[in-house]
């Protein structure tokens, strides 16, 4: 379960943002700021929100279940695989002998 502290910097980050977004708008209303600049902010927003959420999750997640990184699981893979090509490659020298009898 994740720790409450690591929610609070998000969520007050968020609430900063959406109030932003609330000033910029009731400034354009009274013509204060340029509409293309607000269309700019919020079009672009949610995507690097998600950009940023994106990059959060796979820092986070930089290590598996077992506490190993996902390099070391590769070269596991890369040292079993090695192991089991060198026992097909024995099976494969004791079929070629002729037997003998």
């Amino acid at each position: 379960m994740t720790n409450l502290r690591s929610w609070f910097p998000l969520a007050a980050v968020w609430i900063v943002l959406v109030g932003v977004l609330l000033g910029w708008f009731t400034l354009t209303a009274r013509g204060g700021v340029p509409y293309w600049l607000v269309s700019l902010i919020v079009s672009w927003l949610p995507f690097l929100a998600l950009v940023g959420v994106w990059l959060w999750f796979s820092r986070r997640n930089g290590r598996t279940s077992s506490g190993a990184s996902w390099v070391d699981l590769f070269e596991q893979q890369v040292v079993e695989a090695q192991r089991t090509n060198a026992l097909l490659e024995r099976i494969a020298a004791a079929l070629e002998k002729p037997s003998a009898g």
